[in-house]
């Protein structure tokens, strides 16, 4: 049997910040109102840890990611199907606040299959770049189908946000693509489809005034994708957890403390549509671990980014999937929240591209002796 060998010291060391987060959540227990409830889910969302680890240790880390992914995805979207079309009680829900189907699938929630949907859809479209093989594309294609079915439901079944990061996500690879022969370019042509960006946008939002008084472009694109202008009442509840959170800025209310007790009823009573979350990570992390909390998730968000451009160099496959999963999870986060979430699917996903193994901590594990041969 051949056993991993790491240095583990090398480890820690290029992964001190997402290791001291996950320290001030457990010290953040000691002003949590929930202590034990607390300290179950850092216990939770440390396994969440761990289970990472476990897959970058191996030999081939990228070969381990991609093999989890889609044995997970082969498995996840057919029976999501086979759920929504054949057992309707497990597999469609209704909404708490609309007369309207909402496919779910293995899942509780149209946006938790959508988020599934989102992370295949990206995948097997990079899978494609990466092994030319004409059986492997049939698959990835029927695979895609798939993806993009569950992700058609009708009604409330719609999933917006992953919907528009999944592009974002695939666009961000297609570019990747394009910079393969000189990922050294990235960053200045980066800056550049920036600044063009800008300038479409603005150009955009001028015509749509200029054409329709009273219009711009963000409401046009508001009312193209089934929004209002408070995003589905996520406004008006960034605004409720904002107040509550003014309460204790530095410390937070403890991890995993928020969503739960007396403050949730009170959300549940001025939002009829019962959120679980705020819908924005960014909010969740300040809410329950304050600027501290943010300032630590800045600092492991900076640290991954470096290296994943670091990986892009090394290994452009492995890095391009990083960078286009890190991107998706970024803006992800911006209406949805899975960020410290130990029962969150891509909590687990971007800790398994946040952390990093050097190459220099996997020692070579001894060959295996032939047979007869013995131990001088």
């Amino acid at each position: 049997m051949i056993k991993r060998r790491m240095q583990w010291s090398e480890i820690i060391r290029d992964n001190a910040w997402i290791l001291l987060i996950f320290l001030y959540m457990l010290l953040s227990i000691l002003w949590s109102k929930y202590p034990e409830l607390a300290f179950r889910r850092w216990v939770k969302t440390t396994g969440t840890l761990i289970m990472a680890l476990l897959v970058l240790t191996e030999v081939n880390p990228l070969e381990a990611i991609s093999t989890l992914l889609r044995r997970c995805f082969f498995v996840h979207l057919p029976l999501d199907i086979i759920t929504v079309k054949y057992f309707r009680d497990f597999g469609v829900a209704w909404g708490n606040w609309v007369e309207s189907e909402m496919w779910v699938g293995l899942t509780t929630h149209k946006n938790l299959l959508g988020q599934i949907c989102m992370t295949s859809g990206l995948y097997f479209i990079w899978d494609m770049f990466r092994k030319i093989e004409i059986r492997r594309m049939l698959v990835n294609i029927f695979y895609l189908v798939l993806t993009i079915f569950l992700m058609n439901g009708p009604g409330y079944s719609r999933s917006m946000t992953s919907i528009s990061v999944m592009i974002l996500g695939i666009s961000v690879l297609l570019l990747l693509q394009y910079l393969k022969k000189n990922p050294q370019g990235l960053g200045r042509l980066l800056i550049k489809s920036a600044l063009a960006m800008v300038i479409v946008l603005l150009f955009l939002n001028f015509a749509i005034g200029a054409f329709h008084p009273g219009s711009s472009l963000s409401s046009v694109t508001l009312d193209e994708t089934g929004k209002d202008a408070t995003l589905t009442g996520r406004t008006e509840l960034w605004t409720d957890i904002l107040s509550i959170a003014a309460k204790n800025p530095l410390l937070g209310v403890g991890y995993g403390n928020f969503w739960i007790g007396d403050r949730e009823y009170d959300l549940w009573i001025k939002h009829i549509w019962t959120p679980l979350q705020g819908h924005n990570g960014y909010i969740d992390v300040y809410v329950e671990l304050g600027v501290i909390g943010i300032f630590l998730l800045i600092a492991v968000l900076v640290a991954t980014f470096q290296n994943i451009g670091k990986s892009l160099l090394e290994d452009f496959d492995y890095g391009s999937l990083r960078l286009a999963l890190f991107i998706m999870i970024l803006v992800h986060n911006m209406a949805e929240s899975s960020l410290l979430r130990s029962n969150h699917n891509l909590w687990f996903v971007f800790l398994m591209i946040a952390i990093s193994i050097p190459a220099t901590a996997r020692e070579e594990a001894p060959a295996p002796l032939e047979s007869g041969e013995s131990i001088a």
